[in-house]
């Protein structure tokens, strides 16, 4: 019969395996702080990256084509996909309101000088 590998918790000294994104259960809890700080710094990189790739592609009509995802969530998922993962998609989303939604969509000009 063939064993299953064990991985174990990323913190120094720990020999527990891990259960959460590479460390066992007390760890996660300890390092959770830093751990989310991390993931959101990656989301707002994946959302760089989206953004850059909608100016790429549509130069003359960006603006209202993210204005048009933000008001379309199936149609911006759909989009976001390949840039940003679910986790991090959620990450960002999930502490928007509607009305935060709507203030992005109004505050989002256009820089003449860019």
């Amino acid at each position: 019969m063939r064993q299953r590998k064990v991985k174990l918790c990323k913190e120094k000294g720990c020999s527990d395996s891990a259960t959460t994104v590479g460390y066992c259960r007390v760890h996660y809890l300890k390092n959770w702080k830093q751990i989310k700080a991390k993931q959101k710094r990656k989301a707002v990189k994946n959302l760089n990256k989206y953004i850059d790739h909608i100016m790429r592609q549509n130069p003359d009509g960006y603006v209202d084509a993210i204005r048009e995802d933000l008001r379309n969530f199936d149609q911006f998922s759909r989009k976001a996909e390949s840039f940003l993962s679910d986790d991090d998609f959620h990450d960002v989303m999930e502490e928007l309101s509607q009305d935060d939604v709507t203030k992005i969509i109004d505050g989002i000009k256009i820089d003449d000088s860019f």
